[in-house]
């Protein structure tokens, strides 16, 4: 959770666009030519991680073979999901409905909007103290952690208070943002087009991958909504290699969110003369080995599915 080095590629994979299935061999080729450098790697993964082409990222952080394992490893972890209750399946239909409607977002507005000044005095008082007490957590995590140099663990302590300072100012029962906020959902899920659970469950790697593609996008307008542009932030990303021999690498990511300089190192492994994120894939290697539940990426796609209710039933079910 806490290598900042290496989990914001991770992080991401829960939200994944793949082109159309005859591209695979041309996202490799293209990987493979984005991978001559180490910064020109890690630049690649940004660009791709911005433009949500996730399927094509996993390819370019994932030498072939484990990109393989990790289709089969998201099959398994998906079929899983058909494990759930016939209460849930109705509640995930209805929430569904209620936001895929046509006029969604003006119901959803017009159950909310009586309720805003009620909702503004509650997060006014409670939101803080919860983001402090996250904030507090992590920074005992980040502290705590034995896979973190004492600059990493500077790093990742000064995007944690970033965020924070952020999240802490935002207005977020404005009524103008969340109205904003609320058709944004509305429009992602009916670009998302799921009805049912089943019919979730029922998508393979290649359709699910353009799902999360769609939600990707939702996040980002939402975000951007409430000032925090993820494109922005990624835009903003140089990287410069410090160190470099035959076999690894170390390159240094430069970039801005909210407004405030950051800094990021990022160690490489060279495999079959291509460049990889050494935390990625030792932590996916690892879960491979240690035969978890899933590896990194597939858990990520997993949870998607499950915040991507959650979400549905948030919302469909707000004030």
């Amino acid at each position: 959770m806490l290598n900042v080095r290496s989990r914001w590629l991770v992080a991401a994979l829960a939200f994944a666009l793949l082109p159309a299935c005859g591209n695979s061999d041309k996202a490799a080729q293209q990987s493979a030519t984005a991978s001559t450098t180490p910064a020109k790697t890690v630049l690649t993964s940004i660009q791709l991680l911005k433009n949500g082409q996730f399927d094509p990222l996993l390819q370019h952080v994932l030498p072939p073979a484990d990109y393989q394992k990790m289709r089969t490893q998201w099959q398994q972890q998906h079929s899983k999901l058909q494990q759930v209750s016939e209460h849930d399946r109705q509640q995930f239909a209805d929430n569904m409905a209620k936001l895929t409607a046509p006029d969604a977002d003006q119901k959803i507005w017009a159950e909310t909007q009586p309720k805003l000044e009620q909702l503004d005095k509650k997060y006014k008082t409670q939101l803080p103290m919860m983001i402090g007490v996250g904030q507090i957590m992590l920074g005992t995590q980040i502290s705590n952690s034995k896979n973190l140099t004492p600059d990493q663990k500077k790093q990742a302590s000064d995007v944690v208070t970033a965020l924070g300072q952020w999240a802490q100012k935002v207005p977020w029962t404005d009524p103008d943002k969340l109205k904003q906020a609320i058709g944004v959902l509305t429009s992602t899920a009916r670009k998302v087009d799921i009805k049912t659970l089943d019919q979730a469950n029922a998508l393979g790697y290649d359709a699910a991958m353009k799902k999360y593609g769609v939600i990707w996008g939702g996040v980002k307008q939402a975000l951007d909504i409430y000032g925090l542009s993820i494109d922005k932030t990624l835009d903003s990303a140089e990287a410069k290699t410090v160190t470099s021999d035959a076999h690894t690498a170390t390159v240094q990511v430069d970039y801005t969110l909210l407004g405030q300089p950051q800094t990021m190192t990022v160690d490489l492994v060279k495999v079959d003369d291509r460049w990889y994120d050494k935390d990625l894939l030792d932590h996916w290697r690892k879960a491979l080995d240690e035969h978890t539940p899933a590896a990194a990426a597939s858990t990520a796609a997993a949870d998607a599915s499950s915040a991507m209710s959650a979400t549905a039933a948030t919302a469909a079910s707000a004030p």
